[in-house]
């Protein structure tokens, strides 16, 4: 597919799903700032600590789900590209708003567009980095990985990352319906219908101390499982 880039390169709309996460959203939206990307929007998953109002101070746009009216990462990011989906620009980005994508990284996926700016789908890949990540984690995401990508037809190395472009385009087109975790690999089987030109874009694998809202083999499974539904 080709894109509809100016000479300044690709508009770009960032959507960040967020549910309590004042101490790290911060920081990734400075991250993001040197970029100069078409429009920040942070999706406020019923926060109770502030997230949204921190990120109206950074100077993003702030979508608020209440408290109870959230239905998790899925929900979270159709509501986001709902509501920008009305405006003009080339390309979708996504990263996690906790931090575990340094926003740094976002100059690969650029590099890449300059040379092959007929990429649809570019997947932020921490496969080279792997071993950062806790070895159960990355044992069910390269199972997910290899078993939907067979499925799809496309050689995947990190399907489950949430650092990722989409052009918009593409993104429109799909009907998406996942609640939870699944939505991403939702979007990369649905996508993979439409025989696209894929790229894997290597970033930093990054795991705080904290909990994470991910499940592990349990959100794998209804990953995988929401997928083949979907």
């Amino acid at each position: 597919m080709s894109g509809t880039e100016g000479q300044g390169g690709p508009r770009i709309s960032a959507i960040i799903a967020a549910h309590d996460e004042a101490d790290r959203l911060p920081d990734v939206l400075r991250g993001l700032a040197p970029f100069s990307l078409h429009r920040i929007l942070v999706v406020d998953d019923g926060s109770s600590d502030g997230t949204g109002d921190l990120a109206l101070r950074e100077g993003a746009e702030v979508l608020r789900l209440e408290s109870g009216q959230g239905g998790g990462k899925g929900q979270a990011l159709r509501a986001g590209i709902a509501f920008l989906k009305p405006d003009a620009f080339d390309y979708y980005l996504f990263l996690d708003g906790d931090g575990q994508h340094d926003p740094a990284d976002l100059q690969g996926f650029l590099d890449h567009l300059a040379g092959h700016p007929r990429t649809d789908f570019l997947i932020g890949s921490r496969y080279l980095d792997r071993g950062r990540i806790p070895p159960r984690r990355w044992r069910t995401n390269a199972l997910g990985t290899w078993t939907l990508g067979r499925i799809a037809g496309v050689r995947w190395e990190d399907s489950q990352s949430g650092f990722r472009m989409i052009r918009k385009k593409v993104l429109d087109r799909l009907d998406l319906r996942s609640r939870g975790f699944a939505i991403e690999m939702e979007i990369a089987m649905k996508a993979a219908d439409w025989h696209l030109t894929w790229a894997h874009i290597p970033i930093r694998a990054i795991y705080h101390g904290g909990g994470s809202h991910f499940r592990g083999a349990l959100d794998t499974w209804l990953i995988a499982k929401a997928s083949l539904r979907c």
